[in-house]
Parts: structure tokens; C-alpha cells; sequence
């Protein structure tokens, strides 16, 4: 059970406390130089008072990073468990001495143990690395519309280096994290106007909003040690039009099992579909294999209804308008083409039923789309109307956060929609040309207070989401004079 304030489980402290025991009783010598650095750093590690000409195994301590998820919604924060692997053989001259040179691979921030060990498992002597985070940026110019990418190494696990703040111009565009991609975390900044210089730094604070006092007066130091954490990058006029809107790439998925309910029926009878991901508009084909004969199967397709702020369960519902009856051939299969639906996102059950009895069950992920952004131009204070679909309904994926020209703004959340889409509407603002607004996907809640995550604009969310890699949504609108 993590205890609140470190963000490290009691089982991993114990360890730790349990190494640091162990080398005050040791009399072999195990040294690295240097004591801290970054990850790419290439440091020393040398041992002496050893036997001679043996041979020696050197392991590296850490943990494994991932994100604690009830069901495939309730999302109970970062979770950490030990993890070890092996440096290098080692093997020791007649002074029973050896030196190794090591590069820090991508891990996590903070101490490491640095371990020697007998061929037979026994820890000769330990040692210490700490790992400072750092961060590098892709180029410092970019025309309008285009990203900087900003690249996190060795950040986390403790919860004072879970959450780190990208600002833009001094306002927070949104936070990254390195919880499943061993402290490495990649976001994608907008350069947004007007063309000219402005700045990119990044910040920390578990609170989810940045401690001003970073880089001045933190007991944890700077952000990013002695390496920069501030850019001086310039925007550019941009050289051809933006397209009006456009979602990030999506991969190919498959639907959540604990998201598909049980048949009423154990039978033989099979139910799939192709392709098991995408968006409203798709095509999409349904299968039967192992039916009765020349029996007709009413095909159900489920949305989730309820409402978590009114205290109302979500819960699946079914859409029978969505999928027709169809009838076995001799062999009890069938096949039926249709047109995925503007419906809410994440894993949509499909059910096949005999006489009002489910035998068969499979599932779509739906994932995200825009449907229309209107007007895409106009003077300021011209009211912008947003529809999108395929929003899910789980808490990982539930608050799609707006930010307007790098500035937050608000979220979005996925309710039961008659028609599937969901509707926002924002004012225009800013100078003569074009404004870009990113919808970033957030955690609504999350169990854990700390770090603080919830309902602020994940930038890191395809490397280190909860569960799934979320796209995120992008719209161009155009001020006029």
C-alpha cells in the first residue's frame, strides 16, 4: 500500500532501508564515480578487496512504473514495484580490483543501489547513484502551428518528481509524467503567436500547478540539476493553411474485456468484428460462426449511460435501432456490414441474441472523432461550436481538456448524448490570424491525492496514459480584422 508523501510502497522502502544495512557491514570497496548524474552519462563503477581473478555480476536496482486501474476505469494512481537487471560481468585482476564503465540507461529519477553479487546470488558490496531529471527540445524555431517536442528523462517515481509543468509565456500549458515509460516522458508544445520569440520551461511541483520556488529555494533542487530547463524558441510566419481540424494518429486496438458483459448462455456460438477499432463513419463487419441453422439473431449493439455528479451509475444500455436481425445460413453463420455510429468512446459490447437471450458477445473500441468545427474564421468574439464523438466514458479518458492558444481553458465531458455527438462552444480571441486549440485528454479523478493529476491537460498522454494511448484533438480557427 503506497503511504501518502513519497509515492513509494512500504515493501520498496524496506528494501532500500534493508541495502543501506548491508553496506555498512560490507568491507569490499564498491565506488561510482561520479555519485549523481543523468541518464545517457557514462560513470565508473570500481571494486576492490575482492578476490582475485573471480568473476562478478553488477545489478542495477530500480522499479517498475505503471498505473493502478480498477476495471478498466477507477484510476488509484501511480503504483511502483522492484525491479532489477544486470550492468555487466565483471571479472577481477590478481589485486582482486575491476573497473567498469556503465551509460545510464533510461529509468527513473532518485537513488539506485548498485549491486555486486556472487555468481551464486550472494551481495558482496552495494553502492549509490542518484538520477537527476533533464530535458531537451527538438529545435528552438517553428513555424506557427507547428510543435516543439520536449523530450523528460529520469523523472519520478516519489511523488515530488511525478508531475512536472510545461509553461508557455509564463502560463501552464499542462503536465507531463514518466509513470509507465521508466521516467521517460514526451510531450508536443503548439507554437502559437504572434510569430517572434517567446519561452518554453518547464517546472515541477506534485500539486499539479508549478512551485515557483524551483529553482531557487526547493530542498529538491532545481528542476532539472545543473542542465536547462528554460528555452528562448521563435515562431515563425507560417509558409501554407492549416487544415480547419484533425486528431492525432490512432493505433489498432481491441475492446476491454472487463468492459463486455457475460452472455445469458453458454453456447458454441462465436461473434466478432473487423476491424475491432475506429471512429463513427467506419465500416465495419460482424460475423457469426457456430449459430443454430437458418435461425435469426437480433444483433444489439450497447452504449453506457449514467451520470457520476448526480450519483448515477453508468451502466451499459442497448441501442437495438443501431443493428438489425439477421439470419444463419445452413451452416449457422452470418455476415453484416454497417456504419460504426456517432456514439461514446471506449469499448462498445455488441450482443447477439436468440429469443431475447444472449448467446454471443464481442465488442468495438471507438475512439475519438471530430465531426465539425464551425465557423473556422471570423472577427473576435465570434462564438466557435465544437461536435465531436467517440468521447469514453471511463475516468482515464472521460475529461478531454480545451487549450486555447497554449492557455487551458476548461474540459469536456462525455454524457449520454442522444445522438452521440458532443457539443461545446467557445469565443474567438486574440490578434488577426490564426489561433490553435488543442484538446488534450486529463484524468477526472483520480483516488490519490498526491501527485495531483486530475482534470489538467496530460501532455505526455502517448507515452504515459492510463490503460490506453488517447489521441488528442486539434482545431485552426482564423481571427479576421
Amino acid at each position: 500500500m503506497t503511504e501518502k508523501g513519497d509515492g513509494i510502497t512500504s515493501t520498496l522502502r524496506d528494501t532500500f532501508e534493508e541495502h543501506r544495512r548491508g553496506r555498512q557491514d560490507q568491507s569490499t570497496n564498491l565506488t561510482v564515480t561520479p555519485e549523481a548524474g543523468y541518464v545517457g552519462d557514462e560513470i565508473t563503477i570500481e571494486g576492490s578487496s575482492l578476490p582475485e581473478n573471480q568473476g562478478f555480476e553488477l545489478i542495477w536496482h530500480s522499479v517498475r512504473g505503471r498505473w493502478g486501474v480498477i476495471e478498466g476505469n477507477e484510476i488509484h494512481g501511480p503504483q511502483y514495484q522492484p525491479r532489477t537487471e544486470q550492468i555487466a560481468t565483471v571479472r577481477t585482476n590478481a589485486s582482486g580490483e575491476f573497473s567498469q564503465r556503465w551509460e545510464i540507461p533510461e529509468d527513473y529519477g532518485g537513488d539506485h543501489t548498485i549491486e555486486l553479487r556472487t555468481s551464486d546470488g550472494n551481495t558482496l558490496a552495494e553502492a549509490e547513484f542518484s538520477v537527476t531529471a533533464w530535458f531537451e527540445i527538438d529545435r528552438t524555431t517553428a513555424e506557427l502551428g507547428e510543435t516543439f517536442t520536449v523530450v523528460g528523462y529520469g523523472l519520478g517515481p516519489g511523488v515530488e518528481r511525478s508531475n512536472y509543468q510545461i509553461a508557455w509565456d509564463n502560463g501552464m500549458v499542462g503536465f507531463i509524467t514518466g509513470v509507465v515509460n521508466r521516467g521517460t516522458a514526451t510531450a508536443e508544445v503548439r507554437a502559437v503567436g504572434p510569430p517572434g520569440e517567446h519561452v518554453l520551461q518547464v517546472w515541477r511541483n506534485y500539486r499539479g500547478v508549478p512551485f515557483l520556488q524551483n529553482n531557487t529555494q526547493s530542498p529538491f533542487g532545481p528542476v532539472a540539476g545543473e542542465r536547462q530547463s528554460t528555452w528562448t524558441v521563435e515562431v515563425t510566419e507560417q509558409s501554407a493553411t492549416p487544415d480547419p481540424y484533425w486528431v492525432d494518429p490512432m493505433y489498432d486496438e481491441e475492446a476491454l474485456g472487463v468492459h463486455l458483459p457475460d452472455p445469458d448462455r453458454e453456447t458454441d456460438a462465436q461473434l466478432e468484428i473487423s476491424p475491432t477499432s475506429g471512429q463513427a463513419g467506419d465500416t465495419a463487419t460482424l460475423s457469426g460462426k457456430a449459430f443454430p441453422a437458418n435461425t435469426e439473431i437480433d444483433l444489439v449493439w450497447y452504449s453506457h449511460g449514467g451520470h457520476r455528479p448526480l450519483d448515477i451509475d453508468i451502466t451499459p444500455n442497448a441501442k437495438p435501432e443501431i443493428l438489425p436481425t439477421v439470419t444463419t445460413d445452413e451452416n449457422g453463420g452470418f455476415d453484416h456490414e454497417f456504419t460504426i455510429p456517432n456514439e461514446m468512446g471506449a469499448t462498445r459490447p455488441i450482443m447477439a441474441e436468440i429469443d431475447g437471450e444472449s448467446v454471443a458477445v464481442t465488442g468495438f473500441m471507438m475512439q475519438p472523432k471530430i465531426v465539425d468545427m464551425s465557423p473556422t474564421s471570423g472577427p473576435v468574439g465570434t462564438e466557435i461550436e465544437f461536435e465531436v464523438t467517440g468521447i469514453g466514458w471511463p475516468l482515464y479518458e472521460n475529461a478531454y481538456h480545451f487549450v486555447y492558444d497554449n492557455k487551458p481553458l476548461g474540459y469536456i465531458c462525455s454524457l449520454d448524448e442522444e445522438d452521440g455527438i458532443l457539443r461545446t462552444k467557445l469565443r474567438a480571441t486574440g490578434e488577426p490570424g490564426y489561433h490553435f486549440i488543442d484538446v488534450y485528454p486529463s484524468l477526472f479523478e483520480t483516488e490519490t491525492d498526491e501527485p495531483n493529476f486530475t482534470t489538467k491537460p496530460h501532455l505526455s498522454y502517448w507515452d504515459n496514459h492510463p490503460v490506453r494511448p488517447l489521441p488528442a484533438l486539434h482545431f485552426a480557427f482564423e481571427i479576421t480584422e
